[in-house]
This record gives C-alpha cells, structure tokens and sequence, in this order.
C-alpha cells in the first residue's frame, strides 16, 4: 500500500513555485506563526450601506483586537476612517495618517478587519500594499480572510486578489443599482439626493416641502433678480445680509446663488443642481412661479450673451463725482422708471449693504449745483480772503507764526539796543535788513494755478451757457470738484479739486453769510467740506 502524504512546513515546492504536499490551511497557520512582530496598528472604516453586515466599527474594533490578542500583538495605534464618502484612500485622512506613520516606523504589521476596509479599488489596494509590504516591509493581514501572510506565495497572491477583485465589484455593483434606483425615484417624480436650499423632507410622506422661512428668501431672490437690478453677487450679499447660511453652514457666494437660479426643481420639476431642464414634473410644492422662473433664464441668457463693453454714459454730469450723504458710497446712474428718467442710485443700498437712502432725480441735483456755480463771482473781499487763506497754510507748511514772532522779537531788540547806544546805525541796519529778509521769505509764494481757478470761476456762467454737451459739462464739474455729496435730493456737501479748495474755504471764513459758516463747521468730519446754498 503506497503511503499517504503528509504536510510539514519543509514541505518541497515544484520549479513554478507550488507546494508538492499538504493543505493551505496548514501553510497559513504556518505562515501566521512566523509573524514576529509584536506592534501592531488597527484600521478601521465605516461603511453605512454594509452596517447591518457586521461592517460596524465597533465590529471592526473587537474582531482586529481580539485577533490581535490571539496572536501576540500589541496594537500600538487605532486609525479609524468613520465617512462613507472617503471611498478615495487619497481622500481619506486617517488613511494618509496610517501611511506617515508607517514610514516614520511606529509599527510592524496593519490590521484590518476585512480586505474591502483598506480598500475598494484593486489598484489603490496593489498600489498601497507594495508600498508597506515591499518598500517599508510591513506586513497586511485582513483578520476575517486567513489567505497567507506571504504575498509572493502563488496560493497567497492569488486569494488576495480574488478578494480585492470581488471587493471592487461589490462596490461597482452597489453604485449600479443605487443610481437605478435614484433614477426610477426621480422619474416618478421624487427629489433625490441633498434637497434645494429652501426644502426639506417631511418624515411622513418623504416628499420636499418648502422650507417656513428658507423658502420665502428664495422667491425674493428670485423676484429682485427679475427686476435687472441684481447679480449674482449682490443677492449673495442680500441673502447674507439677511443671516443665512448655505447646508453646509457657510456664507453665501455668486457661484451659490447662480446654481440656485438655475435650478428647475424651484418651479416644480425634478432636476439636478445648474439645470434648467423641465423633464419630469415633481411631486414636491413648487416655491417659485414657471413663468418666474422662465424669465429669469431668460434674462441671465441675455446677459451671458458677449458684449463690447460701452464707454459710461455721457448724460449723467455727476458721474463719478456723486457721493451718498449716509454710507458714503458712490451713486451711479439709472434709468428704471417709464418713460426712462436720468436717476441715481446707491451703489451701497443697490449691493444690499443697508444703505436707504432713495433714488433720487439727476435734473434737480444738477440744476442746483450750476446755479449755485452761476452766481459765484471772486469780488476784491473774497480773493482778500483767498490770499490770508493761502497765507495761512503757507505758514503752517513752513515754521509757521512761531518763527515769525520771533523774527518780529529780533526787531524789537535790535531797535532798543540802537536806542540805547549799545550798536551803531550801520549795525542796526544791517542786521534788520537780515531779519526782515527772512521774514519776506516766509511769506507764501504766488499760486500760478490760482489765477487760472479765479478765471474758470468768473466766466463759469457764460461756459455752463455755451457748452451744452453732457461731456463737456460733466469734464467742468470734473474739474471743479473731487466729490459732491448728496442727501433726499438735495447737495448737501462738495470736496474741491486742490487749485480751487481756497475760494470754496474762502466762502467758509465770509463772516457776511453765518449760515454758510454754519455749514462748514457742520462738514468738517470731511475735511471741511462747504456746503452749497440751499
């Protein structure tokens, strides 16, 4: 009787590297006994669709230690990846953690609970294995697959990747069905996936219902975009300013909002996020009107259409120089009435900043300031005044009244020094003539811009008169004024371009006109700004 036989770990291989003898169970017990390590790391992964499957990581966590416990190893480190999401091992932090680690030599082998926990991908699992097998020499062992410990082993190699095969097709397989089943559900009508900002899922019927107080926001974003006044950052603005927050708790942006008006489950239909399509009629409560909705696709058309940009339009003469009175914005021009009317806007109450001040006429605002302009003339009083004006800041910008005090002291001095016989006249005249040609050097040098101010300000009615272009106007008051400030209609406050700042400063030291003087200590929180007439 030819004998039987029988297994031991000497066991001879043939030339292409199989056993000529024994089990495999007998080689991995063989092979698991070999391991020599003692420091151990525990990798765990959560899965939602496979928790009722002994997937949990509380599963994985006592199947690992126990194994562990078994075979002499200490677990030195626990990584536990606990999101679904992070199908990627790129993508998943605690992953990446593992791999630092494991190159900085903190442990000798990875546990893991199941081959499809380090991962899904049979690239990704080959790619990260060969890194901690062959490059740092740590060793993989899946704690529920007893397949070996030697992957060069044909019976080995050939398990594992029989495991991660089935692992990516388990997944591949899972991610078939599901999008089916979303699919069908959309086509009878259903929201899937993450509902529209403005919905929630009520838990009875699991239908989107709109939102009590998400939901009347959207329709006013959709409302104020319909009037042509809106982007898609000032409603960002809008919306924030109003104290919401996106799903994810964040502010929000232009993109946020563009993806909000281009989504037709608002109007009643099931569609994804940035699409406009009206396919399949939903289930759910619309919060915006169709014909609403459809005007404001038709309207961001027209404005995705390419266009030359126009130079600003000459028919606003207080372009660029126009300030709000109360948030200090820039007021730009508009035409929203019917028939078309010349107006200004707040550009802080037009970007949802909380600005109220109210769109006001351009006629009455133009009109006021060029008659106030019309009746100004530079009489001898008024260019006196410009000249101590001047005179003033010339002395402050050198040594100032200080310095001349004292010159004036040296004078004094000097003449009662001659008096007393303590110099001679030939001294005290030259030393006063010393004295007072530094004091003529104090004096302020002539403006040679100030002459060409007094001329534009004297002949400004006859060219207001004869330049009756837009552009022409508006290039005067460019030069007149740097910013004009306005309040309810009225011109409230005017900053003028430096050759002309001493006439206008001029006006607030007449003491023949208090009230003017009142106006300009009121503005001096902007650099003493005088006010026109009312």
């Amino acid at each position: 009787m030819t004998p039987v036989a029988t297994s031991t770990p000497n066991s001879k291989r043939s030339p292409d590297g199989s056993p000529t003898g024994g089990c495999a169970a007998d080689d991995i017990a063989a092979s698991l006994e070999a391991i020599v390590a003692k420091r151990g790391a525990a990798y765990i992964r959560e899965s939602s669709e496979e928790q009722g499957e002994g997937f949990s990581p509380g599963a994985q966590r006592k199947k690992i230690y126990d194994w562990a416990k078994d075979n002499g190893i200490e677990i030195v480190e626990e990584y536990c990846d606990l999101h679904s999401a992070w199908r990627k091992s790129d993508a998943r932090p605690e992953f990446q953690r593992l791999m630092s680690d494991a190159a900085n030599g903190k442990f000798d082998i990875v546990l893991v609970f199941h081959s499809s926990r380090f991962a899904r991908n049979q690239a990704q699992a080959r790619h990260y294995k060969g890194l901690l097998r062959d490059t740092l020499g740590i060793k993989v062992v899946s704690v529920t697959q007893p397949v070996g410990d030697d992957p060069t082993e044909p019976s080995t190699f050939i398990a594992e990747s029989i495991n991660d095969m089935f692992d990516e097709y388990y997944s591949v397989s899972l991610s078939f069905w599901v999008r089916n089943g979303l699919a069908e559900k959309a086509r009878q009508g259903y929201l899937v996936g993450l509902l529209p900002w403005g919905y929630i899922r009520n838990p009875e019927t699991k239908l989107a219902v709109p939102h009590p107080w998400r939901a009347p926001l959207v329709l006013q974003m959709f409302q104020r975009y319909d009037t042509g006044q809106e982007s898609d950052r000032t409603l960002a603005a809008w919306l924030n300013s109003k104290g919401a927050r996106t799903a994810k708790d964040r502010e929000f942006t232009a993109d946020t909002v563009r993806d909000m008006l281009r989504n037709a489950a608002y109007c009643g239909y099931v569609s994804g996020m940035r699409d406009i399509s009206k396919t399949i009629k939903g289930l759910h409560e619309p919060i915006v009107p169709e014909d609403l909705f459809d005007r404001v696709q038709e309207r961001r058309a027209y404005r995705a259409t390419v266009k030359q940009p126009s130079p600003p339009s000459d028919e606003y003469l207080l372009r660029k120089l126009l300030r709000c009175e109360r948030c200090d914005a820039r007021m730009h021009g508009t035409r929203g009435s019917n028939p078309p009317i010349r107006r200004y806007l707040c550009s802080g109450r037009r970007h949802g900043q909380g600005c109220e001040q109210p769109i006001v006429k351009a006629e009455p605002l133009e009109h006021q300031l060029a008659d106030w302009l019309q009746g100004f003339q530079p009489d001898s009083d008024l260019r006196a005044l410009v000249l101590d004006k001047i005179t003033e800041q010339a002395g402050r910008e050198n040594e100032g009244p200080d310095r001349r005090g004292e010159l004036a002291e040296q004078l004094r001095r000097l003449q009662d020094l001659y008096l007393l016989g303590d110099l001679t006249k030939p001294q005290y005249i030259m030393r006063r003539q010393a004295v007072q040609d530094e004091l003529e050097r104090l004096q302020p040098c002539p403006d040679p811009m100030l002459s060409e101010a007094e001329e534009v300000l004297a002949n400004f009615a006859s060219f207001w008169e004869r330049e009756t272009a837009p552009a022409e106007r508006h290039r005067l008051l460019a030069t007149l004024f740097e910013k004009i400030w306005q309040e309810s209609g009225r011109v409230v406050a005017i900053k003028p371009q430096p050759p002309f700042a001493p006439y206008f400063q001029a006006i607030c030291l007449n003491r023949r006109n208090q009230t003017r003087i009142d106006r300009c200590h009121e503005r001096e929180r902007r650099d003493s700004n005088p006010r026109p007439p009312a």
